[in-house]
């Protein structure tokens, strides 16, 4: 008896959480709530010296259409010295996203130098400049490398294997958490 009201009540609340798009039969949206992007959250970190440019910045993001919050984008003290030059890039993301958000770490944090764990990340998140993990949870590249990952002929599918290759994840369970 337990078992069938909690089957009915699951089964009411599934149909009652259809999106409008899915009962009208229309193509889902991205993970984000958008049909063209696949960064739901991004996280930058930069130098004191660059938060003159803060509106700038919010303004490039504003116009990819990313949802910019309050905490977005932090700035170290003034004499906080240069963030971490490495990024988080999720699984999720699509190739062009994963390589915008590349050239927007090159941009407004002067080089790459190390990735983070996908695995420790959500799909659908970039960090630049992140200091939330420790050395074990970052692998080290070289400007070779990180020009690999930017290469334009490379797929998503392609994109993310060799990220998993360079962080050393390859044939690690998706996810850590």
């Amino acid at each position: 008896m337990i078992k069938t009201v909690f089957s009915s009540l699951l089964v009411l609340t599934l149909l009652w959480s259809t999106p409008s798009w899915a009962a009208a039969g229309e193509a889902s949206p991205g993970a984000c709530g958008q049909l063209d992007l696949t960064i739901c959250t991004i996280e930058i970190w930069l130098a004191y010296d660059k938060e003159p440019l803060n509106k700038e910045i919010r303004g490039y993001l504003k116009s990819r259409s990313i949802k910019v919050l309050r905490k977005t984008i932090q700035y170290w003290k003034p004499k906080g010295g240069h963030p971490p030059t490495n990024i988080a890039i999720g699984s999720g993301l699509s190739v062009e996203d994963a390589r915008w958000a590349i050239d927007l770490a090159l941009k407004y944090n002067d080089n790459i130098d190390g990735l983070i764990h996908q695995r420790l990340n959500p799909p659908n998140y970039v960090a630049i400049a992140t200091s939330a993990w420790d050395e074990k949870s970052e692998a080290k590249i070289s400007p070779e490398q990180l020009q690999s990952l930017r290469d334009s002929k490379l797929t998503t599918e392609e994109f993310h294997a060799l990220y998993r290759k360079l962080t050393g994840e390859e044939g690690l369970p998706g996810r850590f958490y």
